[in-house]
């Protein structure tokens, strides 16, 4: 896709709008020319009118020239006003008014003595500006037009009955070349000038839509960006570092860098100072809590050059590491996973053979059970392992979320054997999320049994809320909320780390591995404390349209 695909990004100059500016510089044109018309004409006027006498104008004939300069310059000062109403069209008028041009200039010319009064330049003139504004075959036309007229000018007296004369041919003939030669050039140089200005117009668009989408990606980087000169005003920065910074609203002006964040104008200014040797960078800590690593390139060369602040939110880095350690875990714990398999179920088929034996005494019968159940255990842990490998493997759709939660609801009210009442919904109509739909059905279905384990019994009121909607930024989201015990305080930061458990028997790997499953769709799985009791786990989907760049 190239950046002239205007109608793309929205940005570029349509072809309607294209072929109006076009027309409002030909409109433009014409008046310009139509002034030098009337100025001539006027002044032309103004000569008759006056009685002084400049040889050799009108000198032959001078009612003839008062007559032809007063109605020369009634005629172009209308071509004005009618230029300015652009009424009627350009071709119309472009057309008509050089034939006018034409016809009354050689009558100037022939009332002043002819082709030695000099007036036959104002003919090169005229036909030179028309071929700036007509076509190939009409700019041919008034430059023939003129010839013809000269050469009957030459040949006047002779027309009218006097006695025929060589004197004056070579002249006509250069002028006619002239004429002819002028209105070529004129034209080829139109062209030439109208090619080059598409060119500019197009380059224009191209700048102009590659300016947008610069600012498009920009603004919606994950990194904050700013740029500033070396005086330290801000000249741009984009919504990510608004946010990072603490400013809700965008700044008017050119606010300074250290009435924003004043430590981080300060090592701005201390990386100014130093080699590129000697750099180093420090992190920084905003007013709006976020602690941030920048990074500073210069733009341009020399001292009074701008500086490209990038900023970096140190829990996202830390997040990335932490992904790409658990990635790497869990390749290796599912490998490993793996190869257990084989004879862990060996063991269990060994446990089941002991345990048909007829003839164990008591405590074989206890030892057997304590081989079941530990490797019914295993087992688990071992499927639960290698269910990591399935965030790489996702299928994600566009979900009726509203929906999709109700069903949900009832399925699992139905396969836990509790009344379909245990779970109430809560679900915005419209809010439609992306993700796998098997994929979500493990990650909330892991969610309600934790809070099933952890609620009061059932006593007709609702154990479990879920609740769908979108929030400011139009993600949509799925809130899963009990009032049971809650998580403790102290144990809040550790509950999606793998095999972390406060019960005997549980693995630690349930909600690891739903948020490795919400990661691995775009999502997110928060924890969020309750109101005083209960607890609620929130998943932030990406939106449907979002979907096209997701896939196994």
């Amino acid at each position: 896709m190239t950046a002239t695909d205007s109608s793309v990004f929205g940005t570029g100059m349509s072809a309607a709008e294209s072929e109006s500016v076009v027309a409002s510089e030909n409109w433009k044109l014409l008046r310009y020319f139509n002034g030098y018309r009337a100025f001539i004409a006027c002044a032309a006027a103004v000569y008759a009118l006056s009685g002084v006498r400049i040889s050799p104008f009108g000198d032959s004939d001078p009612r003839l020239f008062l007559g032809t300069a007063l109605v020369y310059a009634a005629l172009m000062l209308a071509g004005v006003t009618a230029s300015w109403r652009r009424w009627p069209g350009f071709d119309t008028q472009t057309g008509l008014l050089s034939f006018l041009d034409v016809i009354l200039l050689t009558m100037l010319l022939h009332a002043s003595g002819g082709l030695g009064s000099g007036l036959g330049l104002l003919l090169v003139v005229s036909v030179g500006g028309s071929s700036l504004m007509l076509g190939t075959r009409l700019t041919i036309f008034f430059a023939a037009l003129a010839t013809v007229a000269i050469g009957v000018e030459v040949n006047w007296a002779f027309l009218t009955g006097g006695t025929w004369s060589t004197d004056g041919y070579t002249q006509a003939g250069l002028l006619g070349l002239g004429l002819f030669a002028t209105a070529g050039l004129s034209h080829i140089l139109a062209e030439r000038l109208r090619a080059t200005e598409a060119l500019a117009q197009r380059r224009g668009i191209d700048l102009a839509n590659l300016s947008q989408i610069n600012e498009f990606i920009i603004q919606r980087m994950q990194s904050g960006v700013l740029v500033c000169d070396a005086g330290g005003q801000v000249h741009m920065l984009n919504k990510s570092a608004r946010d990072f910074l603490g400013l809700r609203e965008p700044l008017s002006g050119k606010p300074v860098l250290a009435d924003i964040s004043a430590s981080l104008a300060t090592q701005m200014v201390d990386w100014l100072g130093k080699s590129a040797a000697n750099r180093g960078r420090q992190l920084v800590t905003t007013r709006a809590g976020y602690t941030l690593l920048p990074r500073f390139l210069s733009i341009g060369e020399g001292q009074n050059s701008g500086v490209l602040v990038f900023l970096e939110d140190t829990a996202i880095l830390k997040q990335q590491a932490q992904q790409l350690k658990m990635a790497a875990l869990a390749r290796l714990t599912a490998s490993i996973a793996h190869e257990i398999r084989n004879p862990l179920g060996a063991i269990i088929h060994a446990g089941q053979l002991l345990s048909e034996s007829s003839s164990q005494s008591g405590e074989e019968k206890r030892l057997v059970r304590i081989i079941e159940d530990q490797s019914r255990r295993m087992n688990v842990i071992v499927e639960n392992v290698m269910q990591l490998s399935r965030r790489d493997h996702v299928n994600p759709v566009a979900l009726d979320l509203s929906a999709w939660v109700r069903d949900f609801a009832h399925q699992f009210a139905e396969t836990s054997g509790k009344p379909k009442d245990v779970v109430s919904v809560v679900a915005h109509s419209a809010v439609e999320a992306c993700m796998d739909p098997d994929q979500l059905n493990q990650v909330i279905g892991n969610l309600c049994q934790n809070a099933l384990r952890h609620s009061p019994p059932y006593t007709g009121q609702p154990l479990i809320a879920l609740r769908a909607g979108a929030d400011s930024d139009r993600r949509p989201y799925l809130d899963v909320i009990d009032w049971g015990s809650g998580v403790p305080p102290e144990i809040v930061d550790n509950i999606f780390d793998p095999f972390f458990t406060t019960t005997p028997r549980g693995t630690g790997l349930g909600l690891y591995i739903a948020r490795e499953l919400c990661e691995g769709n775009g999502a997110r799985l928060d924890y969020h404390p309750g109101d005083g009791i209960g607890s609620r786990f929130r998943v932030t989907f990406l939106r449907a349209e979002e979907c096209g760049g997701m896939g196994a």
